[in-house]
């Protein structure tokens, strides 16, 4: 499977390694997984394995949490749409994450149940096939939460690295 994904995601992972941990982290982080001396370009695709690295990275030498915060920081730092996103409803946004997915990623695919009013249901395939993307989901879930200042707590209730045939967040909504 040929799996990508748009550079201004990559770039927004790479943007938290430098906000966090400054320019000698992202030149560590970019030497390496092997990207010093690169230019990831906002509208092209890249393979998804530069993403992964990168998580991958923030995970060895940060931990878990970092991995689920840079989730939270690329969504909350998309430029345009993460201001929109202050504008509308949880239940709106949600509905519109399956076009959304497919704009950012050349793989997978995702679908949202939004008819509980009580909670959110995000089901991705073929999207956590590492285990720090779906670390990264869970902070993509949470920023939602705060982008759109709703109340609640997301849980991770199914995972394809353990075995699942789908990852699946449950959004709680208070």
């Amino acid at each position: 499977m040929d799996r990508k994904i748009r550079g201004s995601v990559i770039n927004g992972y790479l943007g938290y390694v430098k906000k966090k941990w400054g320019k000698e982290g992202l030149d560590k982080c970019l030497r390496d997984i092997g990207l010093e001396g690169e230019t990831i370009k906002e509208g092209h695709y890249y393979q998804d394995e530069i993403s992964g690295n990168i998580l991958r990275w923030i995970h060895r030498e940060k931990g878990a949490e970092a991995v689920v915060d840079s989730g939270r920081f690329v969504t909350q730092n998309l430029g345009i749409l993460a201001w929109l996103v202050r504008f509308t409803t949880m239940q709106s946004l949600a509905e519109k994450l399956p076009k959304n997915f497919s704009e950012v990623y050349a793989f997978g695919r995702c679908s949202v149940d939004t008819s509980d009013p009580k909670r959110i249901v995000l089901k991705l395939k073929d999207t956590g096939y590492y285990e720090e993307a779906c670390l990264a989901w869970q902070g993509v879930c949470e920023a939602a939460l705060i982008m759109t200042k709703t109340k609640g707590r997301v849980e991770h209730t199914r995972c394809e690295q353990k075995g699942d045939n789908i990852c699946e967040f449950v959004i709680h909504l208070e």
